[in-house]
């Protein structure tokens, strides 16, 4: 099995080009099975991929002295590895934003570390993270649940890039394997993990997939994981084509500093919806559906702003859309940056 889940690593690095220059690949380390696993891994094929291995783990706070027993777990195992480890206690539940989830405040703040833990790291530096086929099979099936366009049936991407410029990339190496091929692969190298008790309630709607609804389709076909993955790959090569469209209608409405809202507005939807987001994006908002379906609703109009997060707008202007930092300060003066 060792060999196994090696080899579709390995595999998985050449066919998505992940490394792609870098000299350095920090691993996202929670102290869980998927992400103990990617640390031994890389840190074992380090040599023969011509890299350095670093990891960094995220103390978010949200589970009390759990969480700091995770954080002594992440430190005593990279001592023994001998691999660098930046660490970083934030209390995540403090950061929430307005019209922000706990899930979302939670994403944003661990990628804002990402790019911190790079930063760190140095700039030929990439970011693994431990996603594998399971958590892809669960996202498409709870994007599923909560209703979904095709961006949310292509699953979890084997790669991506991140931050405020999409200057970051986040590779996925364990993407092909699957929490069996995982767990079984710790067993055999003797290496023990922490497990999140949160991950065992069914008051998630993800355990709830994980522990309930995955099981019952591998009765019906026991490859349902790897046959999600074939299907999101296939769907993921539509989507990527879309997406160049989407990046040349943007080309074409630019307008000054922003876009032309008319001419967005007058998009065919699956375009539209996409150059809405990717000018969110350029923004540093988080592209929800409704933040992008409240933004769409408003092209067509002169002047117009909405407000998606903390001191982040949404601004159409003289028919000219575009996002903006305001911070409001000393009463009616306000500080503006595009």
């Amino acid at each position: 099995m060792g060999d196994s889940i090696i080899l579709k690593v390995k595999s998985a690095i050449s066919d998505y080009n992940m490394l792609n220059g870098a000299k350095r690949v920090c691993a996202a380390l929670s102290g869980g099975a998927d992400s103990v696993s990617l640390l031994h891994i890389m840190r074992d094929l380090s040599s023969d991929l011509g890299i350095e291995i670093c990891a960094c783990h995220l103390n978010h706070g949200l589970r009390g002295v759990e969480s700091d027993s995770d954080e002594c777990f992440c430190r005593d195992l990279c001592e023994r590895l001998n691999v660098p480890l930046y660490v970083e206690k934030i209390c995540v539940s403090d950061y929430s934003q307005k019209h922000e989830s706990l899930e979302e405040t939670a994403r944003r703040v661990r990628y804002d570390f990402f790019v911190k833990a790079l930063d760190y790291f140095g700039e030929d530096c990439v970011l693994a993270t431990a996603h594998n086929a399971n958590d892809n099979a669960e996202t498409v099936l709870l994007n599923l649940t909560r209703g979904t366009g095709l961006k949310g049936l292509c699953g979890i991407p084997p790669m991506r890039h991140f931050g405020t410029l999409n200057e970051r990339r986040v590779i996925r190496p364990l993407i092909n394997c699957s929490r069996n091929e995982i767990e079984e692969y710790l067993r055999e190298i003797g290496q023990d993990y922490v497990t999140d008790k949160t991950n065992l309630s069914e008051d998630f709607s993800r355990n709830k997939i994980r522990r309930k609804i995955l099981p019952l389709l591998s009765e019906i076909n026991p490859s349902v994981v790897s046959v999600i993955g074939r299907t999101t790959e296939n769907l993921r090569t539509d989507s990527e084509y879309l997406e160049t469209l989407a990046d040349k209608a943007l080309e074409e409405t630019r307008e000054g500093r922003g876009w032309n809202a008319a001419a967005i507005a007058k998009l065919p939807q699956p375009i539209r919806a996409r150059v809405v987001r990717k000018i969110l994006i350029s923004g540093g908002i988080e592209p929800s559906t409704l933040r992008i379906e409240t933004a769409i609703s408003l092209l067509e109009k002169r002047s117009a702003r909405f407000n998606p997060c903390k001191n982040r707008f949404f601004t159409i202007r003289k028919g000219v859309c575009f996002t903006e930092y305001i911070v409001q300060r000393y009463g009616n003066i306000t500080k503006k940056t595009d």
